[in-house]
């Protein structure tokens, strides 16, 4: 797994770069069914601009995981919100794809029994 990051208008500091991995190895267990070598995460950080009060964080976490690609993105008035945020964004995409697949192929599988059962 390949996690490049990226920082505008912030500083990376290595204890950004620490929690921001930790949460992201978190999903990697929902992308099981992809080689290692495969999968590449980028991280983009940084603090949106023209605001008026107070400081808004944003994080852009984009999964490039063999011929899939999912994009989240997380806003928060800390820039760990913001990474938790788009990581559970990410999360449920990830599921969501997942559960879709795995219905087509189930109504797929189901379709071809009909038709077996149809030549009896």
């Amino acid at each position: 797994m390949n996690i490049e990051f990226k920082a505008t208008t912030i500083e990376l500091t290595d204890e950004i770069r620490n929690y921001a991995e930790e949460k992201i190895t978190m999903l990697y267990k929902l992308l099981s069914n992809v080689d290692d070598e495969n999968i590449r995460i980028e991280v983009e950080l940084g603090r949106k601009a023209n605001q008026q009060s107070g400081n808004i964080f944003r994080t852009d976490l984009t999964v490039h995981a063999g011929a899939d690609r999912t994009h989240a993105v997380g806003h928060g008035e800390s820039l760990h919100a913001a990474i938790d945020e788009a990581k559970d964004d990410l999360e449920r995409r990830i599921r969501r794809g997942k559960t879709k697949r795995l219905d087509a192929l189930r109504e797929g599988g189901a379709k071809i029994k009909k038709m077996l059962r149809f030549w009896e």
